[in-house]
């Protein structure tokens, strides 16, 4: 004579099988999906400065560095002291009569990112 199952018992073994799988997996991709599409478009993302570099990093009184960077994910990129807006990707020549402190901030609406690199000079 078959088992009896009753009724929970018999829903727990449907999730087991091909179809119920599917729709947990269906079920799943739309939750996760469109969470992730939601904060996509309503949430700014982070701006993410890769590289902010200078070369050299000491430098003889007169002489010139080079800063370089990279950011991804930014509506605006300035480089303070001196240099003012720039581009998400570029480098410029610099030539600090002391050493000075240059900050790099990556904007992306409310969000914002930094990072600093000091650039020493010897003395003449």
């Amino acid at each position: 004579m078959a088992e009896k199952k009753n009724y929970w018992d018999m829903q727990k073994s449907f999730w087991k099988t091909p179809a119920g799988i599917a729709i947990w997996a269906l079920l799943l991709a739309v939750l996760f999906g469109g969470g992730l599409l939601a904060l996509n478009v309503f949430g700014s993302p982070y701006p993410v400065i890769e590289i902010f570099d200078a070369d050299p990093v000491v430098i003889s009184h007169g002489n010139a560095s080079n800063l370089s960077w990279s950011v991804i994910g930014a509506s605006l990129v300035k480089i303070d002291p001196g240099v003012g807006e720039v581009a998400l990707k570029g480098s410029i020549e610099v030539k600090p009569l002391e050493t000075t402190t240059y900050r790099i901030t990556a904007i992306n609406g409310s969000t914002n990112r930094s990072m600093t690199l000091e650039i020493m000079v010897g003395m003449p």
